[in-house]
């Protein structure tokens, strides 16, 4: 605090005229939904009562390797930014946290019913699924959404992602253990549907704060490589629960492996094709896309090629979004999508759903039989799993993004000036202009 005039030090580092005090929108709002968490969790919230320590040596290893995937793989992709490393990664860290919590409680009463929701260790992977369905829609705004919209936004998509969710994958049978579908093509196109309302102009690529430096990739690849280490513990976390709903882990890991392999290849030759050069940003996404794409079907006994095929047009394919898409909507469409999430997570994920209605046909019999419950329909249910996503993650996600960009736009605007910049919400940190001087 300044003695003389009385202004926090966070005003000061703000030299753009907009008078930032992070106590009345993002500390209120989340000491806010925290209290709400608490006094639902307090009435609603119970551990399972037939969960022993067999429960741990199941589950919580994948528990924490998908932690690894949302607190690191997740977290330091988003560090690209040269400005803006502090945010994304921190609040990848806060926002994770409390969609967890909430998902809990969502995906309890989804699945569970409402009522009191049993808490168990494959609830608390569904809560941290919902997580990495909402880091991806966090990509699509990163650098333009401020803390406190960023709260409410994922908030908001938490309780509809459970419903679409149960829905699709367990009302309906859909396959989709890996979450191409309901996590990662939804989180997407939640997430870019809110920015056709979050990103302000003059948010774009053009931005002069809104690229990378040497230093910020290299932090960025880091969240690369943990992402594709751990994803194959991602589509097969939740493969080994027991009972009628039992299903092949060990072609979950497979598939996963294969499939990631694939996109690496097709990534780097597609970049190298396209651009002469080595795309950084490619590398760091488009590589993954295999990881995204076999999701849906990754617990389905199959030949190895067909996992690899997977992986590496999913690859090629997000190579090409970069290249394409992205221009395309920021140019024509006017929607800024800072990560790319539509390259590589939407549309590698839409090509999961297609895959896994073409895999559901072709290897219906055999080991797959109790799998695809809907025989030869299995398809059909496919594609409505992939449409009825889709729809939900636009419509809620332009829903969202309007009602947040509506809730206080005196205070919750980002100005030109303030896009992509840690100085603006953090302590100790020096604006731009200040080290030009």
């Amino acid at each position: 605090m300044d003695a003389e005039a009385g202004t926090p030090l966070l005003d000061q580092a703000h030299g753009h005229g907009t008078p930032w005090n992070l106590r009345g929108t993002f500390g209120a709002s989340l000491a806010g939904l925290t209290a709400l968490l608490l006094g639902l969790l307090a009435g609603f919230g119970r551990f399972a009562p037939d969960i022993d320590d067999t429960h741990v040596g199941q589950y919580y290893s994948y528990l924490t390797d998908v932690y690894v995937m949302i607190f690191l793989g997740f977290g330091f992709l988003m560090t690209f930014l040269k400005r803006y490393s502090y945010s994304a990664v921190s609040l990848n860290y806060v926002t994770s946290c409390l969609v967890i919590l909430e998902a809990v409680l969502a995906c309890g009463w989804a699945q569970q019913g409402w009522g009191a929701v049993a808490v168990d260790l494959p609830l608390l992977i569904d809560a941290a699924f919902a997580a990495g369905a909402a880091m991806i829609s966090f990509g699509a705004v990163l650098g333009k959404a401020t803390p406190a919209q960023l709260v409410w936004l994922l908030a908001l998509e938490v309780p509809l992602y459970a419903a679409n969710a149960q829905l699709v994958a367990g009302r309906w049978g859909a396959l989709d253990v890996g979450g191409s579908i309901t996590i990662h093509a939804f989180g997407a196109v939640y997430g870019v549907a809110a920015a056709a309302f979050l990103a302000p102009r003059g948010s774009g690529s053009a931005h002069p704060k809104s690229g990378a430096s040497y230093v910020s990739d290299m932090t960025a690849m880091l969240g690369t490589i943990f992402l594709f280490i751990y994803w194959p513990s991602f589509n097969g976390a939740l493969a080994s629960a027991p009972g009628e709903k039992a299903q092949p882990q060990v072609y979950c890991i497979m598939n996963t492996v294969v499939a990631l392999l694939g996109a690496v290849l097709a990534a780097f030759a597609a970049s190298a094709a396209a651009t002469g050069k080595l795309d950084m940003v490619h590398i760091q996404n488009a590589t993954l896309a295999g990881g995204v794409a076999i999701g849906s079907s990754a617990n389905l006994a199959m030949p190895p090629a067909c996992a690899l095929a997977v992986g590496i047009t999913a690859g090629a394919l997000s190579t090409a979004g970069y290249l394409v898409l992205s221009p395309f909507l920021e140019g024509k469409c006017g929607i800024t999508d800072t990560c790319g999430v539509a390259n590589l997570h939407g549309a590698p994920g839409i090509w999961g759903g297609l895959a896994s209605a073409l895999f559901s046909w072709l290897f219906a019999a055999g080991a797959n039989k109790k799998l695809i419950v809907h025989g030869a329909s299995q398809p059909a249910v496919q594609l409505a799993a992939l449409g009825c996503t889709l729809a939900a993650a636009a419509a809620g996600g332009a829903l969202a993004g309007f009602l947040v960009s509506k809730a206080d736009p005196a205070k919750q605007s980002l100005e030109e000036g303030d896009l992509y910049e840690d100085a603006v919400f953090w302590h100790e940190v020096e604006g731009e202009e200040h080290k030009e001087e």
